[in-house]
């Protein structure tokens, strides 16, 4: 019998190979259109979650059937990708606060 820790699953590679890191906001909006999780610098400004949300929506589906929803915040991860460095700020431009960590974001299907 394999251990499920030490043995990654078919899901878990299939997941893993979908998530990358943005760092911009043309990466992040180019990468949720490829259906890919988003980890990116974020100030955690609920506010600012909003705007995410509507900055990144379609207005119209690229394809019949597809989510036009913007991406939300699901989680923070316990190990971020990297150490934020010095003057990073939030992924929304306009918002300009000091992102206070890396933030999993993705579009609901």
């Amino acid at each position: 019998i394999r251990s499920r820790k030490t043995v990654p699953g078919r899901n878990q590679v299939n997941q893993d190979s979908h998530i990358t890191v943005t760092e911009t906001w043309d990466e992040f909006c180019n990468n949720l259109e490829k259906k890919m999780l988003l980890l990116s610098p974020f100030c955690g400004e609920i506010k600012c979650e909003d705007q995410i949300k509507k900055n990144s929506a379609r207005e119209e589906p690229s394809e019949p059937g597809a989510p036009a929803m913007g991406a939300k915040a699901l989680c923070i991860p316990f190990a971020q990708p990297k150490t934020l460095a010095p003057g990073t700020h939030c992924i929304r431009s306009e918002c300009g606060k000091p992102a206070i960590c890396y933030t999993l974001f993705g579009r609901s299907y």
